[in-house]
């Protein structure tokens, strides 16, 4: 038989959830919770051998084994978020028995509470920008006076335009780096008022995101549910203000609050293992 592990998707409060309908990471295994203190471990019982044997492809980083068990470690974290409260850990994260999950829980079960705590009646949400940088160069053509000028006096003679283009081609780039950087301060400025805490992060690329357009702001925020509404008409403001520009604000959630969380178990290597996060 191969041997049996104990894959962890997340804390929660004691007592939160009953019952966890979501099928577990490998498709096959319940999903349960394990309780110590005021909080609760959800986990299940995998076979060691998928996750760091032959089954499991050099540092998961096969998408045709990684996404699917990706996707079903997000629904159980999502589904217990529903519940209550939830602290989320990172795909792939495995002990090698119930026993040494429990000692792990029984302390850090006050730290794990406190973090609960804080996270109570909140939900993260996702901001990204994108931009569509011809637009964007056309506005500021003609709203940038010294490129607006620039753009009046080009010549008729089709040899003397062409150079003279090209530097304003030039003059627009560096306008349109400026006026990147300041949306960006902007658009942060005017959004982390209305949020509890905000976490910058990196800009996706296109191959990501599927889109067109390029990505120049990406921001996770933590809300409290009673100011959700609020967020969100702020972020329809801001996005009707740089619509012209060429730029558009998407807002997404609620998602569990990865960018919210302190990581546990860092120091506990001979507790914890960490395949791989996505």
């Amino acid at each position: 038989m191969d041997a049996q592990g104990v894959y962890l998707y997340c804390f929660t409060r004691r007592g939160a959830v009953r019952e966890i309908k979501t099928a577990g990471v490998d498709e096959h295994g319940t999903v349960t919770t394990l309780e110590a203190g005021e909080a609760a471990a959800v986990f299940s019982t995998v076979s060691l051998r998928e996750f760091s044997g032959d089954a499991a492809p050099d540092g998961a980083q096969d998408p045709q084994w990684l996404i699917p068990r990706a996707c079903r470690h997000q629904q159980v974290v999502e589904e217990v978020m529903r519940a209550g409260p939830v602290l989320p850990v990172r795909f792939g994260t495995l002990f090698s028995s119930g026993e040494i999950l429990e000692k792990f829980l029984v302390e850090r079960s006050g730290e794990v509470a406190c973090v609960l705590d804080r996270l109570s009646d909140k939900e993260e949400w996702a901001v990204k920008g994108f931009v569509d940088f011809g637009r964007a160069q056309e506005w500021l053509r003609a709203s940038d006076p010294v490129l607006a000028e620039y753009r009046r006096r080009l010549p008729d003679a089709p040899g003397a335009r062409y150079f003279q283009q090209k530097r304003l081609d030039v003059k627009t780039e560096e306008a349109a780096r400026l006026w990147r950087r300041a949306a960006i301060d902007q658009v942060r400025a005017l959004l982390a008022p209305h949020a509890v805490d905000e976490c910058p992060l990196r800009p996706q690329p296109r191959n990501l995101t599927g889109c067109d357009a390029d990505m120049i702001f990406n921001a996770a925020y933590l809300l409290l549910r009673s100011d959700i509404d609020t967020f969100r008409e702020q972020v329809a403001r801001v996005g009707a203000t740089y619509a012209a520009q060429g730029l558009t604000l998407e807002v997404s959630g609620p998602w569990p609050p990865y960018n919210f969380c302190p990581s546990l178990g860092e120091d506990q290597d001979e507790a914890l293992g960490v395949l791989c996060s996505v």
